[in-house]
């Protein structure tokens, strides 16, 4: 069994990565995702699940104890059988179940499950105390300069061993991940297509239904899913008709013009002074949006 944290620093991504991997998570293995997001969670809301239980009614229900076997009574049921401990959708509601939560979210590797941890935007936020305990720390970027920036500076100020950090790329950007890796010190582990059509579906759809398992999102979870957890990789349905829908591969060099734009921005000479001077955040809506937002 692992423990899996799973975070953004400056871009969306990490619920929607989450709850992909949740629904598309081998097939005989108990699988929990804990949506624990210090700015509230998503997934009830984009389920139509009720308030509880969830994260707050867990937080109510540990001031009598503090097994972690207590999360199994409060969590929601995804389509193909992974549990849910849902956030609250209030920030406010979110960090208060948090802070009460703490010696029991610190316990959760002990669980008889594999679980994945929604830790929302890392940046700005009290580290989580699942980082500390967690066997692998999943971050999600876009490979597009203003995220690797800031990915890289709070990687710099973060005492997390490589060994224990992937990298999950969000969407498309002029950077391979050959120098995303040399950049950062951190080995991609996979690219995640935007696909917002199959996130939406998968809290009332099971991964496996025709209409998603050969969706680009829902193919690519299914392959870190394996590479997680130590699985064999699954083939995908023969008899599926999989034209234009496989999650497109990324390229170790890409088109001349992006090579020369990647050695430019994030090549060895000028890596220096991109990691030195800050770069404002975008506020021209461009992030990929979590489910249900």
């Amino acid at each position: 069994m692992s423990l899996v944290a799973l975070g953004a620093v400056r871009s969306c991504g990490a619920t929607t990565l989450a709850l992909a991997l949740a629904a598309t998570w081998p097939p005989g293995r108990r699988v929990l995702l804990a949506e624990l997001d210090p700015a509230g969670g998503t997934l009830a809301a984009a389920s139509g699940w009720p308030p509880e239980p969830g994260l707050v009614s867990l937080a109510a229900a540990a001031r009598r104890a503090s097994d972690p076997d207590l999360v199994w009574g409060h969590c929601q049921t995804l389509p193909g059988g992974g549990f849910v401990l849902a956030g609250p959708a209030s920030a406010d509601r979110a960090r208060t179940a948090l802070g009460m939560l703490t010696g029991l979210l610190v316990r959760l590797g002990e669980l008889d499950a594999d679980v994945l941890v929604d830790c929302g935007r890392l940046a700005g936020t009290p580290p989580s105390p699942v980082l500390a305990g967690a066997d692998l720390v999943v971050l999600v970027a876009r490979p597009r300069l203003a995220d690797l920036h800031s990915l890289a500076t709070w990687r710099e100020a973060k005492p997390i061993a490589a060994g224990r950090l992937g990298l999950v790329l969000v969407g498309d950007g002029p950077y391979p991940d050959a120098e995303v890796a040399e950049a950062l010190g951190i080995e991609p582990l996979s690219s995640l297509p935007w696909d917002p059509d199959a996130a939406a579906a998968l809290v009332s759809v099971p991964a496996t239904a025709r209409e998603l398992r050969v969706a680009p999102l829902v193919r690519a979870a299914r392959t870190l899913a394996d590479q997680l957890s130590g699985e064999p990789a699954r083939a995908v349905d023969a008899h599926a008709d999989t034209t234009d829908t496989a999650a497109p591969a990324r390229s170790p060099a890409g088109p001349q013009r992006t090579r020369v734009l990647g050695t430019r921005l994030l090549g060895s000479t000028v890596l220096r002074a991109w990691r030195a001077e800050p770069v404002a955040r975008s506020t021209n809506g461009s992030a990929p949006e979590e489910v249900g937002s």
